[in-house]
């Protein structure tokens, strides 16, 4: 690491069997595939080869959409490294929407942002009832960067987010401008790294917000994770800030997998602990 600031975003360097933590999710997301493949259909929404829609349906018919992003620091990973986190959604009666997008330096940031877009508008178009968007890490910035004024969502998809849960999420990208890992694969400079940060941005969807943080996780993303709901409250939107216990940058989201976990129950709007 060259600088004070590669360092404080270095998810993987933070926890010590990272790579063990990414081969499971991959062979976790595989055998979900296997058992769940009958309910699993493909959508594109563009013409990038990462420009598609992993959709899987609970087994009676859904009432809400949950679509969910994955992280990577927008250059890397995949969808199909999450399906198995959709079981406590689908338990919940929520359809569950996994968006792929293409990957910087492949595209620019501000384009993957476009594609990310697309992808809402198109899920809104191919289903009905309320959408709740949720995000992991890079995946917390596109789900809350999606819901500002100025990101180009379509007014109809807007219109039905009731709630945005970003999980380990990114919200001021200015200091991974400062980086020389991250900044520099995304080519940031400060101007463009704030236009596309949701903490500098006004909010307009008509649900809430929930930040949730691993309490184990490197201290820049539990700050930037409190940031955005410090901010938004102040801008209107009724938000909320949790740190989980035990959790780091990974396990954070292993919570996904069961419906009775407060995790899965804010996703599907339901109380904790409630029947």
């Amino acid at each position: 690491m060259s600088n004070v600031w590669d360092k404080a975003y270095d998810n993987r360097g933070a926890v010590a069997d990272a790579d063990a933590w990414l081969a499971a999710w991959q062979t976790d997301g595989a055998a979900f595939r296997h058992t769940h493949g009958s309910r699993m259909r493909q959508r594109r929404y563009g013409g990038h080869p990462r420009e598609f829609i992993d959709i899987v349906e609970p087994d009676a018919p859904a009432h809400a959409t949950l679509v969910f992003i994955h992280g990577g620091y927008w250059r890397s990973l995949d969808a199909a490294e999450n399906h198995q986190l959709a079981a406590g959604a689908l338990a919940c009666g929520l359809r569950v929407a996994f968006i792929e997008y293409p990957l910087c330096p492949d595209v620019s940031l501000e384009s993957l942002c476009d594609s990310v877009i697309a992808a809402i508008g198109d899920i809104a178009d191919a289903t009905s009832g309320d959408l709740i968007l949720a995000g992991h890490s890079a995946g917390g910035h596109l789900v809350t960067h999606a819901v500002t004024q100025h990101s180009g969502l379509p007014d109809t998809a807007r219109a039905r987010i009731k709630r945005v849960v970003s999980i380990s999420g990114l919200h001021d990208l200015r200091p991974l401008a400062r980086t020389t890992d991250i900044g520099a694969t995304l080519g940031l400079d400060m101007p463009r790294a704030g236009a596309l940060s949701p903490a500098l941005s006004q909010p307009d969807f008509p649900g809430d917000l929930l930040c949730v943080v691993g309490a184990d996780e490197l201290a820049e993303l539990k700050r930037q994770s409190h940031l955005l709901a410090n901010i938004w409250t102040g801008l209107g939107v009724a938000t909320q800030s949790h740190e989980l216990a035990g959790e780091h940058h990974f396990s954070v989201v292993e919570a996904l997998r069961g419906p009775g976990t407060a995790l899965t129950r804010w996703c599907a709007r339901l109380r904790p602990g409630s029947g």
